[in-house]
């Protein structure tokens, strides 16, 4: 075997390449496999999305690490600048990536829920720029950067504890902080053939409701608007043949509690819900005789007011 081959082995099986290329790695893993595996259609991988994703991504990291372990230890007086943080650089690229990964979907929440995820999101991207900083700082004292260093790899071990935790904050501030604004309905409407793309022009009295699911409370979404130039006949054209059951809520008797929360977060909750023309284009339940799990996906329309409702929850 040639000297070559040998020294790329070495490489490999330095410590500095083991830890670069493993710990980050795995916490990529966790966190996609966590991120992706989300209740609504729109949030899903397939399994070779999934495989095919993190092949590209591990392999760049791959090349990276050994690049970076490829570079000999030196003395403390002899290393550069970029040597002696590139351990809290790297951490701290590697968490503003994962930082932006469990916040890219905040668009349209409340200010407050915003500052919430961001801060749980990026408070580890936040220490490991301040280690680079002091780091920099104090980059001739070889005992300040021992001591930066030990803490880094402290927190990097405790990354994969703080992200499971950082993942439940960020659920429950969703979960209860629901999105009520029909602007940034766009952004979040479910991977479906049933709800519209966009809102539909001169309709009145809209209201969007969507909340993603926090343990047993269930991911919903609700869109609600009257629209004068509907019809019956024109709803039955694009409806009927998707649905399994079309007809009024008080006739609907195969799955008990399915259809309970249907108009929630509309003017018709416990009003006028039997006035309206339900087709069921998915309903699911458990075997308990009262629905404690399941889902269902239905559209509505009322003739005599013209009222429109779209409306989906998994719980």
């Amino acid at each position: 075997m040639s000297k070559e081959n040998n020294k790329k082995i070495n490489i490999l099986k330095s410590k500095l390449f083991i830890r670069l290329f493993s710990i980050p790695s795995c916490i990529w893993i966790l966190l996609t496999l966590s991120y992706t595996i989300d209740q609504s259609d729109s949030k899903s991988l397939t399994l070779s999305e999934f495989i095919i994703s993190n092949l590209i991504v591990l392999g760049i990291w791959f090349i990276i690490s050994f690049l970076i372990a490829k570079y000999p230890k030196k003395k403390w007086e002899e290393k550069s600048t970029f040597e002696k943080i590139r351990f809290p650089l790297i951490m701290s690229i590697i968490t503003f990536l994962i930082g932006i990964l469990l916040s890219c979907n905040l668009i349209g929440f409340s200010l407050k829920a915003q500052l919430i995820v961001f801060l749980v999101a990026f408070l580890p991207f936040i220490l490991f720029a301040i280690f680079v900083f002091a780091i920099y700082k104090n980059k001739e004292k070889q005992k300040v950067f021992i001591i930066f260093k030990i803490i880094s790899i402290v927190i990097t071990c405790l990354l994969l504890f703080y992200y499971i935790i950082a993942m439940f904050v960020i659920l429950i501030t969703e979960g209860t902080n629901p999105m009520t604004n029909p602007k940034y309905y766009i952004f979040h409407v479910p991977d479906s053939k049933v709800f519209p793309k966009k809102i539909p022009k001169d309709v009145e009295d809209v209201k969007f409701f969507y909340a993603p699911g926090v343990f047993q409370g269930g991911t919903r979404y609700t869109l609600y608007y009257i629209d004068k130039n509907m019809t019956l006949n024109e709803f039955d054209k694009k409806y009927k043949k998707q649905s399994k059951w079309t007809g009024h809520i008080d006739y609907y008797k195969e799955k008990v509690g399915l259809l309970n929360e249907a108009f929630y977060y509309t003017p018709s909750k416990d009003k006028n819900e039997n006035d309206y023309v339900i087709y069921l284009i998915r309903g699911r339940c458990d075997n308990s005789g009262y629905c404690n799990h399941g889902d269902f996906l239905i559209v509505a329309f009322n003739e005599k007011t013209h009222q429109v409702i779209y409306s989906t929850e998994t719980w």
